[in-house]
């Protein structure tokens, strides 16, 4: 599993593949900066995500699967492991002590995903979503 730098081919891509359907009205239609990275395992794009920094210390993390995540269960184990390890590398860089990241209520793998990794669910924030829909906001203090 390799990341590199996000192309608007990368983000596109995710938009028009989507792991189960999951993309509605995702906030970036554009690459945000140089904190968005795309997922490449075996030659495919699995995912497109980052951190977007909203004051020093305090970054939310975004992750948008593809339908090509599904193959070969990269979605396991070693996905999880280097999803852990880039979060750790992009909350040092940009010196975060607080990671966050809002997660739909219905997406179940995602859910158990963020958990995994760490993050606990704080709240319930109602119709969070472009499309009004619901999402539970995660948080982890990073030392």
């Amino acid at each position: 599993m390799n990341f590199r730098a996000a192309t608007q081919e990368d983000l596109d891509y995710v938009r028009e593949n989507p792991f189960e359907g999951a993309v509605k009205n995702t906030l970036y239609s554009e690459v945000p900066d140089s904190n968005t990275y795309a997922v490449v395992y075996e030659g495919s794009l699995v995912a497109v995500g980052g951190v977007q920094v909203f004051w020093p210390g305090r970054g939310s993390f975004w992750l948008i699967l593809t339908a090509d995540c599904k193959k070969e269960g990269i979605h396991g184990l070693r996905a999880l492991y280097a999803i852990r390890e880039k979060i750790e590398e992009l909350s040092k860089i940009n010196n975060l002590h607080r990671a966050e990241a809002a997660v739909r209520t219905e997406f179940s793998r995602a859910i158990a995903m963020i958990e995994a990794l760490g993050f606990k669910r704080e709240a319930l924030m109602k119709q969070y979503w472009p499309d009004k829909g619901d999402a539970y906001l995660y948080s982890k203090a990073i030392r």
